[in-house]
């Protein structure tokens, strides 16, 4: 019995972190179940083509089947699902998706990344420059890689690359080989007291690495920096802004990339390197990664080349087509800093006006970042801003926060006084109408937000043909 693979349960298997584990668990021969209550989701359909069984809905009979060995669920799901409860009635083991996932990175040779922002891009770049170089790497990452058409990747190397996620604390179990974080900041303020409680898990995170494991840290966070030194751990330090072991200079941004010449230690090792999605964050994601891949024994030269193809992360600035004749983009972006990035890459690229809908994520993160939200959106030049209501991802309504205060706050502290609420719909029919009027050729109309308003794209599509 030994030698037999088990049956491994994914109790909401859609979830990109979820979808992304069962993927590479099935490729290991693992008879992998699941179930969801939004089986329309492309990771549903690509984890049903590599032999995966999806139940639509949860406690199906099927996620009851007496072959079931263990039960995965994420942090999003309660431990009183009854799923979870009669697992453990039964005798089964119930583990979190960052256990299961600490098991898989035993297996190879592991590059976990972590931190606040950029973490999924960052992830990306390392894998897309493994792949490219015929490193044939494992890649579990909590975006869709356009390079792979997917967020998960069987390969035969010896590399495993992994998307490390803090948001519930499970980042401390994991245990990788080598570690990057890019960022520390004041995020997830709904599981962490504040930021020092924040850090003390990225050190644990740190300290799980073995004495001959190595963190690359960006030297531009200031919170990374405070951890630092750490004696028993070799550290590598990038950065743009602050002095670093590996550099980025004469860095030109253009509205789609960028270009920058790296060095390491005062010395020249990579010119003209040319970072093919736009922002002065990306170059900066995009330095992290080459240290990484550096460590991984890869040339510059190389990593240079593979670099340059790199296609992106679905819902990080991406292109969605015209609408209208304007540019329309969708992004993930739901945290202050993040969207400060965004709207710069935004402002650089739109031929005329700037158009923003806004959909908040949380009522815990839109509360207790309720005047930094406030900030970015006001000062930065947006020629129309739309807020529409928070996406709850399961919380409770908090008193007194909502998209219609946010708005009115915003539009107070604005010179432009351009910031309106409008209702979320299923069907979205209230914001395209008030887009359909006041849209016009060479806007640039930027959805933002981690919640399901990229949803509104089909509709706004189907909008033209009417």
């Amino acid at each position: 019995m030994y030698r037999t693979k088990a049956h491994i349960h994914f109790v909401g298997i859609g979830g990109i972190g979820m979808s992304g584990i069962a993927t590479i668990l099935r490729h290991q021969g693992y008879t992998i179940s699941g179930c969801d209550i939004n089986v329309e989701q492309i990771s549903i359909e690509q984890l049903k083509k590599v032999g995966c069984i999806i139940y639509h809905g949860h406690n199906h009979s099927g996620c009851h089947d007496t072959s079931i060995d263990v039960v995965v669920f994420s942090s999003d799901i309660s431990s009183e699902h009854p799923e979870i409860t009669r697992a453990q009635a039964r005798g089964i083991p119930t583990i979190r998706r960052a256990l299961m996932l600490a098991e898989l990175m035993r297996t190879k040779f592991s590059i976990a990344v972590a931190g606040a922002h950029g973490k999924t891009t960052t992830t990306s770049l390392i894998s897309h420059i493994l792949i490219q170089t015929h490193q044939d790497p494992t890649v579990i990452i909590g975006g869709h890689l356009h390079t792979i058409s997917s967020n998960a990747r069987w390969g035969d190397g010896d590399f495993l690359v992994a998307e490390a996620d803090e948001s519930d604390r499970t980042l401390e179990h994991l245990q990788a080989t080598l570690a990057l974080i890019t960022n520390i900041d004041r995020e997830h303020l709904n599981t962490y007291v504040d930021i020092e409680d924040i850090k003390k898990t990225f050190l644990r995170f740190l300290n799980n690495l073995p004495f001959y494991g190595k963190a690359i840290v960006c030297a531009d966070s200031e919170h990374v920096r405070s951890l630092l030194p750490l004696p028993h751990l070799k550290i590598i330090t990038y950065g743009i802004d602050h002095p670093a072991h590996i550099y980025a200079q004469n860095i030109v941004l253009e509205s789609d990339s960028s270009t920058m010449d790296v060095y390491v230690q005062g010395e020249v090792v990579a010119k003209d390197v040319m970072v093919p999605i736009p922002g002065i964050h990306n170059a900066l994601n995009a330095l992290g990664a080459l240290a990484m891949c550096s460590e991984l024994g890869l040339s510059y030269d190389d990593m240079k080349h593979a670099l340059a193809s790199f296609k992106g992360v679905d819902r990080r600035f991406t292109y969605k087509g015209t609408w209208k004749g304007a540019e329309l983009f969708d992004d993930y972006g739901h945290h202050p800093q993040e969207i400060h990035y965004t709207l710069l890459v935004a402002r650089k690229r739109a031929k005329k006006r700037l158009i923003v809908v806004f959909q908040p994520q949380r009522y815990s993160r839109t509360h207790k970042l309720w005047d930094d939200f406030i900030t970015v959106l006001s000062q930065h030049p947006v020629d129309q801003l739309i807020i529409t209501d928070i996406y709850p991802a399961a919380e409770t309504a908090i008193a007194g926060v909502n998209s219609q205060k946010l708005a009115a706050e915003i539009k107070l502290h604005s010179t432009q006084d351009t910031a309106t609420y409008i209702p979320y719909e299923k069907d979205f029919q209230s914001i395209i109408t008030y887009l359909d009027s006041i849209t016009e050729t060479d806007d640039l109309v930027l959805l933002l937000g981690a919640g399901k308003l990229n949803h509104i794209v089909p509709y706004l599509m189907q909008s033209i043909s009417k």
